[in-house]
């Protein structure tokens, strides 16, 4: 797959902010704009195909969906929409494994993966009225896809006038050359042709935009791409069928086929007027997306629910709508955003969006801009800490293909998602220091719980998360490998002793033939010879091959980290210097050591002895606090036999606050540099 392509439709490049026009502009023609106003309802007919090949096998599949366009409101020169695709159809027709067919054998799992995917998909976006999206769009899709995110019911319009043949650039979609092609009838009126490329052609998205009507008529989209070993070309087209004005958003709310696109739009566009009789209804419907969404815009607008109606929504068979209700119940009781020391943390701003949207990591001019995608649930609050989990994709370890194995299952958590992207091996300091300006990031934007931050990938990300976990083993506070290399990967077995304080959870296939299960169990069994304070689990499936993601793992990572909390103070840490990323574990760091050959053994003693045992290194840092000693009083600290310090802590309140990406327990403490003579 081409870097073109890649930039293109894994991350739509929302941050670049340039247009740039191929042409000198023609001042008399007219300004293209959508004609969209309040109360406008437009329905497409959309089909979705997708054929993929491999050395081993050929796939075709097709789907149809029935969109909805909500025009919502006009507020201040913005046009906010509600969108809702809905499938009527989804089907596998073809399947060829090694030459043979086998259609009839893998329809029964197609169907049961569509029975548990939801039918039905909404998002919302404001506009500018020349179509120019305001914010990131969603990722995840109502399929899967790796191109899909640039195709949408409302498309970038020229943000000048110009003639036939001239050449534009959008800022949210900068790589993609537009062009206005000719012009031609459809469904009766003339309408502008535009085609947008990439350099290499394997992406083509056209639109036919009429000035008669002020909308898009048609839009199509074709394209090409390499995933690992697979070969993925799909196809889309959306059709205008019909559109009708001056509707009331009570109707919108009454018709399944319209409700959740019209709550994603009152959720994002404050200007929205909506009461607690509008919504009340909804909360009663027994369909748990729209409750919760329901219960998202009453705790955003600060709408009252019943109790009783509270209570009832806490029994629902639905984990997301439980969620929905609890975060509720809670809303009315803020916490102090203020530290230990009760110093206040600067405020961080309410998410503009839900969902899996696209954020850039600013960094330093080496890096520039590092794209990542997150997911922000609707039970995400900027004044609570939330849970974080980091979901490694497999394959050529592009963040897209972890949305697509992940999102019908954190739908149902309260977890923000972090989905990376490697674009190759997860396992080399070059995307770990990528990651590590992601993560940083994500901690200076999001209101994480440093306690509860996860750790799981599956295939090449299954390898990665233990390879980051000998790394930081002090940000997790669990880690499962799904179908990883474990220590068959040189990079991971480099740092098992560093793994001893990590809950860790190994699932792989009985019968894997791409990575055997053996990398997993003699990893479990490496890691218990080494004695660890917490033994790790291992759990081989039968009769499964690869094929072990997040929405395939019979339930096991997401159970496996409940209620697991991060011990960021063990009493023993081992560590390894692997690599020189890998220089602090817990509250030890390593200032001079070589990779491959330094290590240190530090315990803390009943009688608050800090005991080290060390190789190959002369200076060491610890990050001392209240929390690592037995008992109060003063700390001792010997080093190789010599005695290093003896004293009281210093008390960290005395110490400047820390930046909002800091670690608050680990960071905040009194740092002592040690020297051996």
């Amino acid at each position: 797959m081409s870097p073109a392509v890649v930039a293109v439709v894994i991350f739509l490049l929302v941050f670049v902010c340039v247009v740039t026009v191929g042409a000198a502009p023609t001042q008399t023609a007219p300004t293209w704009r959508y004609a969209l106003h309040p109360g406008d309802h437009l329905i497409y007919g959309y089909t979705f195909q997708r054929r993929t090949q491999s050395d081993e096998e050929q796939t075709r599949v097709e789907a149809r969906f029935r969109t909805h366009v909500l025009v919502a409101a006009e507020p201040a020169g913005r046009i906010s929409l509600g969108f809702q695709r809905n499938r009527e159809a989804a089907e596998l027709t073809e399947y060829r494994s090694k030459g043979k067919d086998r259609l009839a054998h893998e329809l029964p799992g197609f169907q049961k993966r569509m029975q548990a995917r939801p039918s039905r998909f909404a998002e919302a976006m404001e506009i500018s009225p020349g179509g120019e999206p305001l914010y990131p769009w969603e990722i995840s899709r109502e399929t899967y896809s790796h191109i899909l995110d640039v195709l949408h019911e409302v498309m970038n319009l020229p943000p000048l006038p110009l003639a036939k043949g001239e050449a534009w650039r959008s800022p949210s979609l900068p790589q993609l050359e537009f062009r206005w092609v000719n012009d031609e009838s459809i469904h009766g009126k003339t309408c502008h042709h535009v085609e947008g490329t990439v350099p290499d052609k394997s992406l083509k998205l056209s639109y036919w935009w009429s000035p008669e009507s002020g909308v898009l008529e048609q839009v199509a989209l074709d394209g090409n791409y390499r995933n690992f070993d697979t070969v993925a070309h799909e196809t889309a087209r959306m059709e205008l069928e019909s559109r009708t004005r001056g509707e009331q958003f009570s109707t919108w709310l009454d018709s399944a086929d319209t409700r959740q696109g019209a709550l994603q739009a009152i959720l994002l566009t404050p200007e929205v007027a909506v009461s607690a009789g509008l919504l009340a209804p909804v909360l009663g419907s027994g369909e748990p997306a729209s409750q919760a969404l329901a219960l998202a815009v009453d705790s955003r607008r600060k709408i009252d629910v019943p109790s009783g109606v509270l209570a009832t929504l806490r029994q629902s068979a639905s984990a997301r709508v439980q969620l929905m209700a609890e975060a509720f119940s809670d809303s009315g009781h803020s916490q102090e955003l203020a530290d230990e020391c009760r110093r206040p943390f600067p405020p961080r701003p309410p998410p503009v969006k839900f969902g899996t949207v696209l954020e850039v990591a600013r960094t330093s001019k080496e890096d520039g801009a590092i794209p990542y995608l997150l997911r922000v649930p609707l039970t995400y609050r900027e004044d609570r800490p939330a849970p974080l989990m980091i979901y490694l994709s497999g394959g050529a370890g592009f963040a897209i293909d972890g949305v697509n194995s992940a999102e019908n299952i954190v739908s149902e958590t309260n977890y923000l998602v972090l989905y990376p992207q490697a674009a190759g091996y997860w396992w080399t300091p070059e995307v770990a220091r990528r990651l590590d300006a992601v993560l940083h990031d994500a901690f200076e934007r999001y209101n994480v719980d440093r306690d509860r931050i996860f750790l799981t990938g599956f295939s090449n990300g299954g390898t990665g998360a233990l390879y980051f976990a000998t790394l930081w083993p002090q940000r997790f506070a669990a880690v499962v490998s799904l179908m990883g290399a474990g220590q068959c990967n040189e990079a991971v077995k480099a740092g098992l002793p560093n793994l001893g304080n990590l809950p860790l959870l190994f699932v792989h296939g009985e019968n894997d033939p791409r990575i055997t299960p053996d990398c997993s169990t003699t990893t479990h069994a490496a890691l218990t010879d080494l004695h660890p304070a917490i033994k790790p689990e291992l759990k081989i499936l039968p009769h499964r091959a690869h094929d072990i993601t997040l929405d395939s793992d019979d339930g096991l990572t997401l159970a496996f980290f409940k209620g697991k909390l991060r011990n960021p103070f063990p009493r023993e840490v081992n560590l390894t210097l692997s690599d020189s990323l890998a220089a602090r574990g817990y509250w030890v760091e390593i200032l001079d050591g070589k990779a491959g050959k330094s290590s240190v053994e530090a315990r803390v003693k009943a009688d608050n002895t800090i005991e080290i045992h060390s190789h190959d290194l002369k200076r060491l840092r610890l990050y001392l606090r209240p929390e690592l000693l037995p008992n109060p009083g003063d700390v001792h600290i010997v080093w190789n036999g010599k005695k290093m310090f003896s004293g009281p802590l210093r008390d960290v309140c005395a110490l400047p606050p820390l930046p909002l990406a800091a670690d608050p327990k680990l960071d905040l403490s009194d740092t002592r540099d040690l020297e051996l003579p």
